[in-house]
Formats: structure tokens, C-alpha cells, sequence
């Protein structure tokens, strides 16, 4: 019933944003990563690749075993699953006639068997009717046997690199002259037979000279003889689908890499909307290419800056790409479409080698090899990550450390929003460390929900939001250790589960943050008093924080206050530019916040003038002190009934969420006051030091003030702390 009414209030506020659902609109490129529904199967890491536009001819590659998992004709997909219309528990299917798909398993055989390597799990939610409750997908096969390296966008076509025992293989799909389907695959350094699967027994196959055709079972394998001799440099095969003798064809198909034709050499320009307002940050917009030839949807996930400081580059969750340069100037912005067709990247980073991005089935490394401003090969960086078919597990932002490890974090699969979870990935809940050259992926921390954001500090310091819901009693902002839990158990390999989570650095009462986003460390003074200041984004109430913690001991805890902003969109990403040094943040509506907009991308800019806000915040032994950025007026911060304190606890539990709970009598649902003692101002005229008769640790201190600075300005905004221990 929760998730029907969210969808219901989804569908609402798209109505009265006037923004009509666009995935049936959108132009996708000649391939598209998603999970699909074949079936009562599942291609969790398909690759579709669009072989015609007239008769909407496709075929998709499982990228976990390099198999052909489906073909099939008139029509795309029908737009069901969370990134496309918003349907949760779903999955897309092709439209159309199927003309053949192959089972799950191998697309190629080790030592002549296709058995599957891969352990079993059990699938005990969403199982289709008639389907099978266990299932492989969601696992990488090992290394040594089949793995994909990422495809090339060339003047041939779309181009397939992986591995099959250690051999290169290039596989290109494209229909014949006659208009049916055909495998090109090219191989260097084969050094024995090898088979492959084709078709079932219902198609008929046609091969290469050499070439053989068995029956195993339904289906028909390939038999590649043994090369004879030396071992050679290139060979070619071709696969026919009709029956009719396979031709050689001239060239190679790394010849027709060298170039590629630029799909969307088209251009948007828009206008920066600048802030008149005179407070200390303002907001301004760099507006959206949202009318753009191709109808992408402009929903964005990750953005980062180019060393030049001019440009940027921004991920949607539709899976593209755009580059928009002129940001030095912030007038007109010239937006570019750079790629298109990632499954679900939701974090980004620019690197030396390329524009690196977190995605559902894998870290990618965009490649632009001819410099037309366009990415022509997509890399699998890394594909290691274990996945499920739940929609609620999207792999999450994405960060680097001075050494330039990576980082990001996994969703959870949590039943239908309650506390059913059905964990069967090794990665559900995971916050990752992945090493520069994309080969070690390790598992840093445990127990995440729903982590819409991370973030990394000047100090390596590691960080994550969370979401609330089940094992998550309302949205934590947690400090992540290497081997920590930080929240949800059944995510954890194992019959031995936590019983006890990390303390987050604070909680957020629900109607502060109800879905969290990344964080960011200011790197100096150009945007205002927040040098090495941690800022909090909020993506469901498209809000910004700054974080003020404390360390005693081993222990970190901290406090928030909101800054007088307004967001377009749930905020999620944010970026401090080398050049100009203010904040850039960006997001989208998926469900569950109030922004308006589908997407936005806006910038946080410091005006100079004086701010008025609480800038720091320790726990004493008798109470808290609260230090602001200006001087106050002595009178009314000593006054102790000009500050408004409550508090309250939460219940960690399977439960989704948790009501407030008094701290003085755990059966009741209610905030308690707090007596303020006495209120002291200290030497520095900024700190007021707080008296609380009987402090404790609590998960939530809310703290109101009705204060003033010295020069009259009124400070009322609210601050929002835990303490997790008293010193």
C-alpha cells in the first residue's frame, strides 16, 4: 500500500510540474544497457543493440556470459521498471515477435561444457508466474572463461569486445543484405578448439567455412576447429541465421574502429538564470537542455568539471552523457549529447583516461578515440559488482581519494518497501573502494539501505547518506569504517547477522531529511565562512546542510542546520569548481521528494555578504555549545528562554521507519522538552554554551533558537544534533 501511494503521488506531482513521462519520446543511440525480462528469465546486464530503425530489429547480449540472449522485430521495449515509467518491481520486455532467445547460461563453453558456474540462489520474491525460483543472473562469470571489456560505436556498426579463455574476441551484430540476422566475430590468439551457442534447433544456422554445426539438447553449437600451426593472428567467422552458407568478408572489424560517425553532432544552447536576490548564497540555474533533438530526458545523477574550467559533464539516469561548456562566462551554455545508452549511471568522474561512471551493471570509462566530441568506445572498467532484479538496488554516486581509488555504494533489495528482504547479491548494501586501474574491487562497509549519495574528505575521510525504511528508523548521515555495519543485517553473507550498527554522525528527524543525498567538503574561504566545512544535500526535501561534528575518542557525532536555499529538483550531486570556487549541485525527481522539476543542475554562489549561521557545535559534560558565525547580542543568548530544546529516540528495528520515542519513557510516542539551565556567551561572543541538567546520549536534539547577533539580525534556524556520547 505504500509504494501504490507513493507511485499515486509520483504520477500527481508529474501532472502538476506539467512534465509528461518521456522514456516512450526518447531517443536512446544504437544501444541501450538495462536489466530485461525475457520470458520468465531475466538479462540483468543486457546489452541492446538496435540493428535496423525500419522494422525495429533487435538483439540483446547477456553481458555475464557473452551470450545471444534474445533477437527479435517490430518494436523496442515496453518502457515497464523504475527508470522508465516508474513501476517498481518490474522489469522491461521486448516488444514485438521474439525470433529466438537462448537459456541462461554460458555463450561459450569451458573444456566443452556450458554447465554454469555459477551458484544458485534462490529468487523468493517477484518470480513470474511458471517461472524458476533459482536462478544465476546478477553474477559475473569467472574472469578466466568469459568476460566483457565494453563496445565500440563505429562506421560498421556496434562492435562487442570480451574475452573467451584468454583470447580477444571482437563480435559484431548486423542483418545481411536480405535482412537477417548475422554474427561477425573476429578472434586473435586462439590457441584451441572452441564452441559457442547459436540458436535453437528451430533457426536455421549457417556457418563458416570449417566451421560445424552439434545438437546439444534444443540448441545448436558452433564447433571452432583447432587452428592449425602457428598461432594466428586474426581469424574470422561468420554466423548466418538463415540457413543460407556464411560469406568472408574483406577488412577486419578493428580496421573499422579507427573512425566512427558522430550520431548527435547537433548542439543546444541555453541561458544561465542568474540570482538578483542579496542574501549571502543564492541559487543560480544552468538551465537543462530539456527541448533537445533526441528527447533525453534530463534527469541527472553525477556531474564533475574538466580541468579547463569551462566545461562539465553530466550523467542521467536514462544513461547519457551531455557535456555543457561555458560556465567560466555563465550566460549562454552550449550543451553536447557525449553518450547515450549506460544502464541507470548515478555518479561520475573525470579522469585522465576518461569519463569513468557508476552504473547498474558496471563502472564504465568512456572513450573519445577520434576527438569529435563524442564517446565512440564504452570500457567496462569494472564489472564485478553483484547484482539482483529488484529495482530498489541502483549502484550509487561515485568519488576519489587522494590516491585516486574510487568509491560508491549499492542499494539493498528491500521486499515491497517493508521489512521483507530478499538478499541473495554478495554486494546489496555495500559501500566499495575500487583501485585506480579499475582491477580490485573491494567491499569497505555493510548495511546500507538506500544510499543516495557518499561522500569523501580532504582526508580520506568516508561518508554516507541512507534513506529511511526498513532496519533504517529515520535517514542517518554515517561515518563509514573499514569493515563498519551501518544499518540493515540481512544484507550481510552469513547466518550470523549484526545485532548491533555503527552510530551515525547524526539522524535526521524525518521532516528535515526523509531521503539523503551526497556530501561535500567546502575547500575554502571563496564560498563564504566554510572552509573544510562538510555540507549535506538533501535530495527529498531539495535541501542544503551544513555539518558541524565532533570527535571524542573514536566516536563522531554532529548537528545540522538548513541553509535558506530552494532547489529545483531533489538535489543528490554536488561539485566545489577548481575555478570559481562555488558550490554546483544536481538531481531529479524519481519519487520521494518535493522537487518540481524532473532535473536540474543549479549553482550554490557565495555573494559576500555577512553570513548568520550556526557554524560549530561539541557536546560538554552538563550540555552543548553552539558557536555562530557572527557575534550575538550578550542579552538575549544568555537568556535561557530564548532557546527552545527537545529531544527524542529511535527504535532500530525490521520495522519500516520508527515513530519518535520519549527518552524519558521509551512506551510513548513524543518529543521531550529539554530544561535549559543556563545559557552562557563565551570570550569569543560567537559561543553559547548551553546547560542541560541530566544529558545523555540521544538520537535527536533539536534546538531552536530565538536569538539575535549584535547588530539585530535575528537568528531562528533551527539546529538538528545527536549525541553519542557525552565526554
Amino acid at each position: 500500500m505504500r509504494h501504490l501511494l507513493l507511485l499515486l503521488l509520483v504520477a500527481l506531482a508529474t501532472l502538476r510540474a506539467g512534465e509528461a513521462p518521456r522514456w516512450g519520446q526518447m531517443d536512446y543511440g544504437p544501444t541501450l544497457g538495462c536489466s530485461l525480462q525475457i520470458g520468465s528469465e531475466y538479462v540483468l546486464r543486457a546489452l541492446i543493440v538496435r540493428l535496423d530503425q525500419q522494422q525495429q530489429t533487435y538483439v540483446a547480449y547477456d553481458l555475464e556470459t557473452m551470450r545471444v540472449a534474445a533477437l527479435w522485430t517490430g518494436g523496442f521495449i515496453d518502457g515497464k521498471g523504475v527508470v522508465f515509467n516508474g513501476e517498481h518491481h518490474a522489469q522491461p520486455k521486448p516488444m514485438g515477435r521474439i525470433l529466438f532467445s537462448n537459456p541462461v547460461g554460458p555463450g561459450w563453453a569451458k573444456n566443452g561444457s556450458f554447465s554454469d558456474p555459477r551458484p544458485l540462489y534462490k529468487a523468493a520474491y517477484n518470480v513470474p508466474a511458471g517461472g524458476n525460483e533459482m536462478t544465476r543472473e546478477g553474477q559475473p562469470m569467472p574472469q578466466d572463461w568469459v568476460a566483457y571489456r565494453g563496445h565500440h560505436l563505429s562506421r560498421m556498426g556496434i562492435v562487442l569486445s570480451y574475452t573467451v579463455l584468454g583470447c580477444a574476441v571482437l563480435e559484431q551484430p548486423f542483418l545481411g543484405p536480405d535482412g537477417q540476422f548475422r554474427r561477425r566475430i573476429e578472434m586473435r590468439g586462439r590457441t584451441t578448439d572452441m564452441r559457442l551457442i547459436l540458436a535453437p534447433t528451430s533457426i536455421p544456422c549457417g556457418v563458416s567455412d570449417g566451421v560445424r554445426i552439434v545438437l546439444e539438447g534444443d540448441q545448436q553449437v558452433a564447433v571452432l576447429p583447432p587452428p592449425r600451426g602457428a598461432v594466428p593472428e586474426l581469424e574470422q567467422f561468420i554466423f548466418t541465421y538463415d540457413g543460407k552458407p556464411a560469406p568472408a568478408m574483406p577488412g577486419g572489424l578493428a580496421d573499422g574502429m579507427a573512425s566512427a560517425v558522430a550520431l548527435w553532432p547537433a548542439t543546444v544552447t541555453t541561458q544561465a538564470v542568474l540570482s538578483t536576490s542579496d542574501a549571502p548564497h543564492v541559487v543560480d540555474t544552468i538551465t537543462a537542455p530539456d527541448d533537445n533533438p533526441w528527447k533525453s530526458w534530463m534527469r541527472f545523477g553525477g556531474l564533475d568539471f574538466f580541468s579547463d574550467g569551462r566545461r562539465a559533464a553530466l550523467c542521467t539516469w536514462s544513461g547519457d552523457v551531455w557535456i555543457v561548456s561555458g560556465l567560466d562566462a555563465m550566460k549562454a551554455l552550449t550543451w553536447k549529447r557525449y553518450a547515450s545508452g549506460l544502464q541507470e549511471p548515478l555518479g561520475l568522474e573525470i579522469t585522465a583516461g576518461g569519463i569513468v561512471l557508476t552504473c547498474r551493471n558496471a563502472i564504465m570509462r568512456l572513450h573519445d578515440r577520434n576527438h569529435d566530441g563524442e564517446a565512440d568506445y564504452y570500457e567496462a572498467f569494472n564489472a564485478d559488482i553483484h547484482l539482483t532484479r529488484h529495482f530498489h538496488e541502483f549502484a550509487l554516486d561515485l568519488k576519489r581519494d587522494r590516491v585516486g581509488n574510487f568509491y560508491f555504494a549499492k542499494g539493498a533489495t528491500p521486499g515491497r518497501g517493508g521489512p521483507d528482504f530478499d538478499l541473495w547479491s554478495q554486494h546489496n548494501g555495500c559501500f566499495f573502494r575500487l583501485s585506480p586501474d579499475g582491477k580490485q574491487l573491494d567491499v569497505v562497509a555493510r548495511g546500507l539501505r538506500a544510499p543516495n549519495g557518499i561522500g569523501i574528505g580532504p582526508n580520506s575521510e568516508m561518508t554516507a547518506g541512507d534513506n529511511q525504511g526498513s532496519w533504517v528508523p529515520a535517514c542517518p548521515l554515517n561515518r563509514i569504517r573499514a569493515g563498519g555495519f551501518v544499518g540493515v543485517p540481512d544484507g550481510v553473507p552469513g547466518d550470523v547477522k549484526p545485532t548491533k550498527r555503527d552510530p551515525p554522525i547524526l539522524w535526521f528527524p524525518l521532516d528535515v531529511d526523509n531521503s539523503s543525498g551526497c556530501q561535500v567538503w567546502a575547500p575554502d574561504e571563496r564560498w563564504g565562512p566554510f572552509a573544510g566545512r562538510m555540507l549535506h544535500l538533501s535530495y527529498g526535501k531539495s535541501s542544503l546542510f551544513s555539518v558541524m561534528t565532533q570527535e571524542v575518542g573514536e566516536v563522531m557525532q554532529g548537528a545540522v542546520t538548513r541553509f535558506p536555499l530552494s532547489f529545483a529538483s531533489g538535489i543528490m550531486r554536488a561539485r566545489f569548481h577548481p575555478g570559481d570556487g562555488q558550490l554546483y549541485v544536481c538531481g531529479l525527481r524519481g519519487w520521494q521528494t518535493n522537487g518540481a522539476r524532473d532535473g536540474a543542475f543549479q549553482r550554490v554562489r557565495y555573494t559576500g555578504k555577512a553570513v548568520v549561521m550556526a557554524s560549530g557545535y561539541a557536546v560538554t559534560r552538563d550540555g552543548v555549545e553552539l558557536t555562530f558565525s557572527q557575534p550575538l547580542d550578550k542579552a538575549e543568548a544568555e537568556n535561557p528562554d530564548n532557546w527552545n530544546v527537545t529531544q527524542f529516540n529511535l527504535l532500530w528495528s525490521r520495522k519500516y521507519g520508527s515513530p519518535e520515542v520519549s527518552v524519558a519513557d521509551a512506551t510513548k510516542h513524543a518529543r521531550d522538552p529539554v530544561a535549559v539551565a543556563k545559557a552562557t556567551l563565551k570570550a569569543d561572543g560567537r559561543t553559547v554554551a548551553l546547560r542541560l541538567p541530566g544529558i545523555r546520549p540521544v538520537d535527536c536534539l533539536v534546538i531552536t533558537p530565538r536569538i539575535a547577533t549584535a547588530d539585530g539580525t535575528a537568528i531562528t534556524a533551527t539546529i538538528h544534533a545527536t549525541i553519542n556520547v557525552v565526554p
